[in-house]
């Protein structure tokens, strides 16, 4: 298994970039490789990605939310896990931390290879998230 510990700072109350980050079909509009994102009744999510002209798919499970404070899940191959939390540092702005512990070999690649591209691919999809969250100027 890899893991990954991202943080950034999101200028937005801690609410928003919760709600945000859990509407979970919204989820191509910030995230490159992710085609579609389904959610069903039981909060299992099913994936779609496009990564170099293959196409991924795999479904997960909300494991558990926290409202304004986490939510956690795991793809039910056990291709990955993780959690996005948000802390309050004042009334406008959220820090989001993202954890994902995730097997290099399900996405079929070379393990350094894909340490580094999902690696490359949870920094751009939270600075992606940011600009999508935080209020324009």
């Amino acid at each position: 298994m890899a893991f990954i510990d991202k943080t950034i700072e999101v200028a937005a109350d801690v609410h928003e970039v919760y709600e945000a980050w859990t509407a979970f079909e919204s989820y191509p509009r910030f995230m490159e490789t992710i085609e579609t994102v389904t959610v069903a009744e039981d909060e299992h999510l099913h994936w779609v990605a496009l990564v170099e002209d293959d196409t991924y798919e795999w479904d997960a499970e909300v494991v558990q939310h926290l409202s304004d404070e986490s939510v956690t899940w795991r793809a039910i191959d056990g291709r990955e896990t993780g959690e996005v939390r948000f802390e309050k540092l004042t009334a406008k702005m959220t820090k989001v931390t993202y954890q994902l512990d995730f097997d290099p070999a399900a996405w079929e690649g070379k393990a350094d290879t894909v340490r580094h591209w999902m690696n490359r691919r949870v920094e751009k999809d939270l600075e992606n998230f940011k600009r999508r969250v935080e209020p324009s100027v």
